[in-house]
């Protein structure tokens, strides 16, 4: 057997006429980037920012946890579906104020998710949680579990009465 890097002359003769007959290739084809179709995937928005409170009272601590568990009862339902911004605003202000003088601490909000998860109910259901008027009743929210409507549904609690 030869070592590789030692040629006899014949070898070596061969060897020069082939080396002979090679080109050199042509510059390489820059490759295009394939369009993709962005519109394809669906992005989910980020989850509203949840309610930030000053005194300690006011927190229900691991309250949508327990929840999530079935550790706690969801007391209440508000269905916002198939229903204006302006009415759905005046429904949800009229049973989460009945929802607390009931005593009721624990509210699911079903808002829909709309399409592309743009719906307005599922958009101006913080700002609205945030309303003075109803805003000092409410201890925190929560986004709900995906058993419970997922991004297109809420968890409400209310302070005690």
């Amino acid at each position: 057997m030869k070592r590789a890097g030692r040629l006899n002359d014949e070898d070596r003769k061969i060897w020069q006429q082939v080396a002979r007959t090679v080109r050199p290739l042509s510059a390489p084809k820059p490759q295009t980037k394939l369009k993709t179709n962005l519109q394809a995937h669906i992005h989910l928005p980020p989850a509203p920012t949840p309610i930030i409170h000053k005194r300690a009272g006011d927190i229900q601590t691991r309250a949508d946890r327990k929840v999530r568990r079935g550790q706690i009862q969801i007391e209440r339902t508000i269905d916002l579906h198939d229903l204006t911004a302006a009415a759905a605003f005046a429904t949800l202000k009229r049973r989460l104020l009945l929802a607390h003088e009931c005593s009721h601490r624990t509210v699911l909000i079903i808002t829909g998710k709309g399409q592309n998860l743009k719906g307005i109910l599922r958009q101006s259901l913080p700002t609205w949680l945030n309303d003075p008027s109803i805003r000092q009743i409410i201890s925190s929210t929560a986004q709900a579990h995906i058993k419970h409507g997922g991004t297109g549904a809420m968890y409400v609690f209310l302070k005690r009465r």
